[in-house]
């Protein structure tokens, strides 16, 4: 079995505070038409660097908010008020619409056929923790947290697994592993979601839960993601045993600025490849989610966890060799010629008989959109797919010159 990389959860593509207090100032003053949420702007950017990155089951990035203010939002759970970075509650709480299905439809109708889409919701105990009952409207925290589960996260659960968005549903619980103790209660939080849920069920839990792991295998859930970059002890205990889970291994460090090189990240899965065996890895993973980096070097991240897991499971890339066209290998109608004009910023390629006679031109500042004309007529014009290498090579370089004042473009035969 190959393992498929994921992501926790959040992702580090915000939209600009500016765009978000226009947004929210134009809603409160029933401003709609045409509004743009700069929200979907953030999602869509957290998809396509999942997707070319080579994350193959991504999440929408949780760009609104973070775990908590998320699933605690008032425009969506009733009795929930916010003070600064606290929440409070003063009533019984009601989720009065679904709080993740338009982000989750969004992100699924972008999202290329051949990407799966799961999305991560925090789960009742951790939400409860968080939030201050300032009333009696509940006794403890336990009672609190089945409250949130029945009102919150099940009805939450069944709108996302509705209509085939999402293969997978997450249950985040960032903090279960730091407590002196647990609550046996959890498990009865994540049977009742068992009961409801029609897809898998992956549990994510942060920090070195070696002391948890056999209470948190008694969980009715298909995978659970723990951190094995941190806690290389962790696999020990998790290779002992019989249980029915499948893994996820946190693999690299989902916080820190620094970018693990793929031989560090192909080291950590390879181990648990040997200590868990063949079947047992289910995805590869950043160890949580990646809310708090540079956008830039999570992407570079999530590049090598990809890169390291092909290493570990398919072995190193062949080296690419050089191979000069032969003269038979010419297309038989023409060639191409690609030139920059300067002056309109523009890249010209046109296609001449051997003869120099016109067969066709294109025009664009766009490299991208000459190719995709030329590959719509290529059967027409008689090009071949060497043709084609050969052709976006040349428009990337020309694009490239345009860049520059200084970098001229000369073709390369």
């Amino acid at each position: 079995m190959i393992p498929r990389t994921t992501t926790i959860g959040s992702y580090p593509a915000f939209p600009l505070d500016e765009d978000v207090d226009y947004y929210q100032k134009m809603q409160e003053h029933g401003v709609t038409d045409e509004l743009v949420d700069p929200y979907i702007w953030s999602l869509e950017e957290a998809i396509r660097d999942f997707t070319a990155s080579g994350i193959e089951v991504v999440s929408t990035g949780q760009t609104r908010g973070d775990l908590y203010s998320i699933f605690l939002d008032p425009k969506f759970v009733r009795g929930v008020g916010w003070k600064g970075a606290e929440a409070f509650v003063s009533e019984k709480i009601r989720r009065v619409s679904s709080i993740r299905l338009d982000d989750v439809r969004h992100a699924r109708e972008i999202l290329p056929e051949q990407f799966e889409l799961k999305e991560p919701i925090t789960d009742a105990y951790t939400l409860a923790k968080f939030a201050k009952v300032t009333t009696g409207a509940y006794r403890d925290t336990r009672e609190f947290a089945r409250a949130i589960n029945r009102e919150i996260i099940l009805p939450e659960i069944e709108d996302l697994q509705r209509g085939n968005l999402v293969s997978m549903l997450q249950l985040d619980s960032p903090s279960i592993s730091s407590e002196s103790s647990t609550p046996d209660y959890i498990l009865d939080l994540y049977e009742e979601i068992a009961g409801v849920a029609k897809l898998p069920l992956v549990l994510h839990a942060c920090g070195d839960t070696t002391r948890l792991f056999r209470l948190l295998t008694k969980a009715k859930v298909d995978v659970l993601s723990l951190d094995f970059y941190h806690y290389p002890r962790l696999l020990e205990e998790v290779a002992k045993g019989n249980y029915d889970q499948r893994i996820g291994v946190g693999a690299l460090d989902a916080q820190s600025p620094r970018i693990e090189d793929v031989e560090e990240v192909r080291g950590v899965i390879e181990r648990a490849r040997k200590a868990l065996g063949e079947e047992r890895v289910s995805f590869v993973h950043p160890h949580c989610g990646q809310r708090s980096l540079d956008r830039e070097v999570a992407y570079a991240k999530n590049a090598n966890l990809t890169l390291a897991r092909d290493d570990a499971y398919f072995g190193e890339a062949e080296e690419a060799r050089p191979h000069q066209l032969q003269k038979k290998e010419y297309d038989r109608r023409g060639y191409f010629l690609v030139s920059v004009r300067r002056e309109t910023r523009e890249i010209v390629a046109t296609f001449y008989t051997y003869e120099h006679k016109v067969l066709k031109r294109y025009k664009s500042r766009q490299a991208e959109k000459i190719l995709q004309s030329i590959n719509e007529e290529a059967d027409t014009l008689g090009i071949s797919r060497r043709h084609m290498a050969y052709i976006t090579l040349e428009l990337g370089r020309a694009e490239e010159s345009l860049q520059s004042p200084h970098l001229l473009y000369r073709q390369r035969w």
